[in-house]
């Protein structure tokens, strides 16, 4: 118990990761603004998200053989597999996607060890399942399908940009073999997926127009921000890098959703 403490305070602190996943669920919620979960399901839902970001980071360790010894990290993973189960029985729907996910997490890692080692295959096995778990979020909340992928897609963005523009002080940080220069374009491009996926779940009716607009700016701002740091040859954290987008996005669509929901 101990060491369960000790792992999820070093490698999921509560107050950073644990609130950034809430905060995520509560937007994917919002997002999907048509849906009104009742209180029971609205707890357990964003419990099992929580419980399935903190299974990729087990995975993800697992992986890289740091933080832990391989058998606890295996208990470990079991234990949050068996929660959320139980947390997903009343609803069989969610209950598979949260499945999917776990085992998308669990296959990628794989592909490398079999000889596939090609940067677009890996980014694609390896992010299927953060989106598979926002996916989850839109199904708990009973969205049409083109809202709940839409509602997905934005937040999905968002985590890819904070796995991007993380460790800029790090060099030998480079997912999916990108150098730093490209994984900033990376970012980039994310950003305005983003921004894409937020249009479209507003021209649907699910959100307002301010939502995809906003949330324009705040790409523009942190590609200005990137672009200026860039070319000023700097490197380390800076305010437009690691979680800043996500929880700039969160904040955007709870703010913007909830005003849209009292006087829309």
């Amino acid at each position: 118990m101990i060491a369960a403490t000790r792992y999820v305070r070093l490698r999921f602190p509560p107050r950073t990761h644990g609130l950034a996943a809430l905060l995520t669920y509560a937007s994917v919620v919002a997002l999907c603004s048509g849906a009104r979960l009742g209180v029971v399901p609205l707890v357990l839902g964003g419990l099992t998200f929580v419980l399935l970001f903190l299974f990729l980071r087990l995975v993800d360790d697992l992986d890289d053989g740091t933080d832990g010894t391989p058998a606890g990290l295996r208990t470990g993973m079991v234990a949050v597999a068996g929660a959320v189960v139980l947390f997903n029985l009343h609803d069989l729907l969610a209950l598979a996607l949260a499945g999917g996910a776990c085992a998308a997490a669990l296959i990628a890692p794989l592909l490398p060890r079999h000889g596939i080692t090609h940067p677009v295959m890996l980014f694609v096995a390896y992010e299927v399942a953060p989106l598979l778990v926002l996916g989850y979020g839109g199904v708990t909340a009973g969205a049409p399908p083109t809202v709940a992928v839409g509602a997905a897609v934005v937040l999905w963005s968002a985590y890819e940009y904070w796995k991007f523009t993380r460790k800029l002080d790090e060099p030998d940080y480079r997912p999916f073999g990108l150098g730093l220069g490209a994984r900033l374009v990376a970012a980039a491009g994310l950003s305005a997926v983003a921004v894409v996926a937020a249009a479209v779940i507003s021209a649907v009716g699910a959100v307002p127009w301010a939502v995809p607009v906003v949330v324009a700016l705040i790409a523009v701002a942190c590609a200005v921000a990137t672009r200026s740091w860039w070319r000023a040859d700097r490197r380390g954290p800076a305010w437009w890098s690691g979680l800043t987008f996500v929880l700039a996005v969160d904040v955007t669509v709870l703010i913007l959703c909830a005003a849209w929901g009292v006087w829309g």
